[in-house]
């Protein structure tokens, strides 16, 4: 990805400030880093209302809303798919297990040692 810079911005929170965003973030299933620029983007739509710019303003909240929704969604699909892509490594597991000439179980029993 050469001549890609992103910009990072590090920022200083007193403790209950971050606990609240960590809270808010949680319970929308998003990280707070997404959060915080959701917070920015509203903040810079009311700026644009405020100066003028109303005819973008509906749009933009808009996109906005609709934005922190799919932001949302598709961390909650993220999180439902490694769920189940572990689920189904553990039924994977499973059936070899089964499926294997010597059942771990009777291994187990022997200590290790089939007799």
């Amino acid at each position: 990805m050469e001549g890609l810079y992103i910009p990072t911005v590090h920022i200083s929170l007193p403790e209950g400030v971050y606990e609240e965003l960590r809270r808010v973030a949680t319970s929308m299933g998003v990280q707070i880093t997404d959060l915080i620029k959701m917070y920015i983007r509203l903040g810079l739509q009311d700026s644009l209302i405020s100066g003028g710019h109303s005819q973008y303003a509906n749009g933009i909240k808009e996109l906005v809303d609709k934005l922190v929704y799919i932001e949302g969604k598709l961390a909650l699909l993220d999180e439902t798919l490694r769920e189940t892509m572990k689920k189904l490594q553990e039924l994977e597991e499973r059936i070899e297990e089964l499926e294997s000439p010597v059942p771990s179980a009777m291994v187990r029993r022997a200590g290790g040692k089939l007799k």
